[in-house]
C-alpha cells in the first residue's frame, strides 16, 4: 500500500505519541486536530498498526461515481448533437431533452477528462473602460444594435437580428430577424418592445445612418440625457453615454419617428459604450443556434 506524505507524517507523530515521547496536546498541535481525535487515532494505531491510519475508503469505488454507461451517453450526445454548445448549455439540454439527470460540474469533469474544452473557455481581455452604471429604473434607456450571424445553424445562411435591451433590467424588450440590417428590423423590434413594455425615455444606438442623418452637424459632448457636462476623454474613461440628438439638427426617418413618439436619442461614441447590447450578442450567438 502506497502512503501519502501526510499519512507518513501522521504515522511518525502517532508513533512518538505511543512511545511516550510526545503528549496528546503536542501531537494535536502538529497534526492540526483536537485532542479527542488524537486519542481515537492513537487507539486505532495501537490496535491495527499503520493500516489503522489509512482512510477506510482507500481503494474502494465511490457510491456516487458516475457509471460508464452514463459517461458514454454524455460523450456521445456531445460529439454527435451538442458539439457546438458550451458546457452550461449542454448540461441543461442533457437534463431537459435527453433525460440524463447530471450536474454541470459532472458534465465538465467528464468532458475535460476526454480533453474537450468549452468553446467559452477563453481568456478575457482586461477591461479598458470603466463600466457605466445602469439606469435606476426600467424604461429610462433602451440600447439597440443589430448583428449578422448564422442564427439557424452552420450552413443555413446568415440573417440579421435587431434587438433592444433595457439598460436597467437587462430584459430584451424586442427582437426581429431580417436579411440585412435595416430600418424595418429596428422598427419591428421597437414595436414589440413598446407593445410589451411601453414607451422608453430614450434609445441608445450607434451612429449608423438609420439613426443619425448624414447631414447632421457634429455635436459637442455637452448635451446629455442626464444634463452632465464632460469632455470626450473623460466620457471614455468613465463609461461614456454618447451624444444626445441636438435640437434643430437634421433627423433620419427613424429619428423623426422617435421624436413624434417623444422618445429621445443618444448616440454612442464607441462600441464599448453600449456594452450591454454587445454582450447580448455573445449570449444569443451561443444559445440560439443550438435551440
Amino acid at each position: 500500500m502506497t502512503l501519502s506524505q501526510k499519512e507518513l507524517d501522521r504515522i511518525r507523530i502517532i508513533g512518538a505519541l505511543v512511545e511516550g515521547r510526545m503528549t496528546n496536546r503536542e501531537a494535536a498541535e502538529k497534526l492540526g486536530l483536537c485532542q479527542r481525535q488524537i486519542i481515537r487515532i492513537k487507539k486505532r494505531f495501537v490496535a491495527q498498526g499503520a493500516a489503522g491510519l489509512v482512510h477506510g475508503n482507500r481503494g474502494r469505488t465511490s457510491r456516487r461515481r458516475i457509471g460508464d454507461e452514463v459517461r458514454e451517453s454524455v460523450l456521445k450526445a456531445y460529439e454527435e448533437v451538442y458539439y457546438d454548445f458550451n458546457f452550461s448549455h449542454f448540461a441543461e439540454c442533457l437534463n431537459e431533452r435527453e433525460g440524463i439527470g447530471i450536474s454541470r460540474s459532472s458534465v465538465v469533469r467528464i468532458l475535460k477528462d476526454e480533453g474537450i474544452r468549452s468553446k467559452k473557455s477563453v481568456r478575457r481581455r482586461p477591461k479598458l473602460h470603466r463600466s457605466r452604471p445602469r439606469k435606476v429604473a426600467a424604461g429610462m434607456l433602451w440600447q439597440t444594435d443589430a448583428t449578422s450571424f448564422e442564427w439557424f445553424g452552420r450552413g443555413n445562411g446568415r440573417a440579421t437580428l435587431h434587438a433592444y435591451i433595457d439598460d436597467a433590467t437587462g430584459i430584451v424588450t424586442g427582437a426581429c430577424f431580417t436579411e440585412n440590417e435595416c430600418m424595418a428590423g429596428y422598427v419591428a423590434a421597437l414595436g414589440m418592445g413598446i407593445e410589451g413594455y411601453g414607451l422608453p425615455m430614450a434609445i441608445y444606438s450607434d451612429r449608423h445612418t438609420i439613426f443619425r442623418s448624414p447631414k447632421a452637424r457634429a455635436q459637442d459632448d455637452e448635451d446629455r440625457i442626464e444634463g452632465n457636462e464632460r469632455n470626450e476623454g473623460n466620457e471614455r474613461n468613465k463609461g461614456n453615454e454618447g451624444n444626445e440628438a441636438g435640437k434643430g439638427e437634421p433627423l433620419s426617418c427613424f429619428g423623426r419617428g422617435l421624436k413624434d413618439l417623444g422618445i429621445g436619442q443618444i448616440f454612442a461614441l464607441t462600441p464599448e459604450a453600449k456594452g450591454r447590447v454587445e454582450r447580448l450578442w455573445n449570449t444569443m450567438q451561443d444559445r440560439l443556434p443550438g435551440s
